[in-house]
């Protein structure tokens, strides 16, 4: 699927000189499955570039909330099978993507979840053009 999104989408509009917006990356996959779900992060990660080709994101948007949020926001809408999976797990991911954040801060921008949705977009927009040289 990844692999796929890469070749039909990601490359052509990257040739073209566009920009790419996607709301998951393959760090999504290093976090759910291998933080997550307890798979070897380095087969993960391998899959994962196999999959993107070595072309991984530019840039990375994490959005962070605390878990009791996140759960507190889920259960106002229908879930995913992911998002259906306990606390444990979520703060397992949530640790993941703030490892990942961490260990690559020139790739990573975190951004506070728990600030009003026009403060986030804000912080999401200064990021992009800050980051991207928009």
């Amino acid at each position: 699927d990844r692999a796929q999104h890469l070749h039909e989408v990601v490359r052509p509009a990257l040739t073209t000189g566009r920009h790419v917006v996607s709301d998951r990356s393959a760090f999504s996959s290093l976090a759910y499955q291998g933080y997550g779900r307890g798979l070897p992060l380095e087969i993960v990660r391998e899959i994962s570039d196999w999959a993107l080709d070595g072309h991984w994101p530019e840039l990375v948007i994490l959005i962070d909330v605390p878990v009791e949020l996140l759960s507190e926001r889920m259960a106002k809408r229908d879930l995913d099978r992911f998002e259906q999976a306990d606390e444990a797990f979520h703060a397992r991911v949530r640790a993941g993507f703030a490892e990942m954040a961490a260990a690559d801060p020139d790739r990573w921008v975190v951004i506070d979840g728990t600030l009003e949705k026009d403060e986030v977009a804000h912080a999401i927009r200064t990021a992009t053009l800050t980051r991207l040289g928009i």
